[in-house]
């Protein structure tokens, strides 16, 4: 069983307070809502990229299609006025004049049918532009917000640093005063118990308990020797006598 003067037992009071704080500010450094701010706001860029590539296609897509009902008006139009030509120039057989207002008539029918195509593909260009314009604005919208948060997030991590890095200073101050066994018996009992590695005894009451301890317990505890160092029975964990 391991012996230290009370005195020094005393100081692993001190020693769990600033281990808990370091416990405290690195579990609230790394849930900072910040950084659940900054993996949303990086799964919309991701989500924001993915829409803006189909939206890019589906531009290309509508534009090459107005370009073909285009190239398609344009043939009909040059065809029916080559033939109107061929009429004024009285060059035809009176025979094709017939035949040749017959298609002329066609192909006023046919272009009607793709200018109507041809403005639903310029309708169909203009919205996926109007797409595209969307997404790319929305893009600098969440890159400006994904800016502002990190901006946050470091301004906090440079917080929390600041504060770890002075109760480090102090941990290493209080762990100069301690011997290497008692501190080895500390630092063991907190990685079995997940951080607390020693609690303060007022009489049968420990420092953050909400009851107090069995009679029975408090007897062993008072029959021992001042410099010895106990444990509870029930978790293990270090009690530091603050009553001697």
């Amino acid at each position: 069983m391991t012996s230290a003067p009370i005195t020094e037992q005393r100081l692993l009071i001190d020693l769990q307070q600033l281990d808990s704080q370091l416990a405290r500010l690195g579990h609230e450094r790394a849930h900072l809502p910040a950084l659940s701010h900054i993996e949303h706001t990086i799964k919309r860029l991701k989500d924001n990229k993915r829409e803006a590539v189909l939206a890019a296609a589906a531009l290309t897509d509508a534009k090459a299609e107005a370009t073909h009902c285009e190239t398609e008006v344009d043939q009909v139009v040059r065809r029916a006025q080559t033939l109107r030509e061929r009429l004024s120039a009285g060059t035809a057989a009176a025979r094709d004049l017939s035949a040749i207002q017959g298609e002329i008539d066609q192909l006023g029918r046919r272009q009607a049918v793709l200018e109507d195509k041809q403005i639903t593909a310029i309708e169909a260009v203009e919205a996926a532009q109007d797409r595209v314009e969307a997404l790319a604005a929305q893009e600098q919208e969440i890159r400006a917000a994904g800016r502002e948060l990190t901006t946050v997030r470091d301004a906090e991590f440079a917080r929390i640093d600041q504060e770890t890095a002075g109760l480090r200073a102090r941990r290493d101050e209080l762990v100069a005063r301690i011997s290497p066994a008692l501190l080895g018996e500390y630092d063991a009992v907190r990685a079995r118990t997940g951080g607390l590695g020693a609690v303060a005894l007022h009489g049968r009451r420990l420092e953050g308990a909400t009851i107090e301890i069995s009679p029975a317990e408090h007897a062993r505890i008072a029959a021992a020797p001042a410099d010895t160092v106990l444990h509870a029975e029930e978790n293990d964990v270090i009690i530091v006598r603050m009553d001697l």
